[in-house]
């Protein structure tokens, strides 16, 4: 019965707020200040629960855990490589400014040369057929 009742509660508190689930909250919160019945009605599915955390609660210490120390962690001379430590350095600031952790130039990469008079005659070949293409003549 007590069952049935909160339900039927709730979908009052729902009409008279038109749907609106916060002030539906509050208007049931109000009811229950006065309603015991309600108040049992929406807690007793939840009772077992209820108890069961209670009980839990009051049984534990009321110390909290202390997290451990960080452990420092110092690696072997053996397991240090060149990369890390220009790594590090690099972190620091100390290392070369060139961003690649000590190696000379990127791999893969070489200083830019001079620009071939082919390749620069090839540029604008292109260039200049894009500018026709765009002019339309008239006969």
């Amino acid at each position: 019965m007590s069952r049935e009742y909160a339900l039927s509660r709730v979908k009052d508190a729902l009409e008279k707020s038109d749907g609106n689930h916060l002030k539906a909250q509050r208007l049931l919160m109000s009811w229950l200040e006065k309603d015991h019945s309600l108040l049992f009605g929406l807690v007793s599915p939840h009772m077992h629960s209820i108890i069961v955390h209670a009980l839990v609660h009051v049984d534990q210490p009321a110390v909290q855990p202390q997290k451990p120390a960080a452990k420092k962690i110092i690696p072997k001379p053996n397991e240090t490589s060149e990369f890390g430590s220009a790594l590090l350095q690099s972190l620091r600031g100390q290392g070369a400014e060139t961003g690649t952790f000590g190696e000379a130039t990127p791999r893969g990469l070489s200083k830019p040369g001079k620009t071939s008079k082919a390749h620069v005659d090839a540029i604008n070949k292109l260039v200049t057929a894009g500018r026709d293409k765009g002019k339309k003549t008239k006969k």
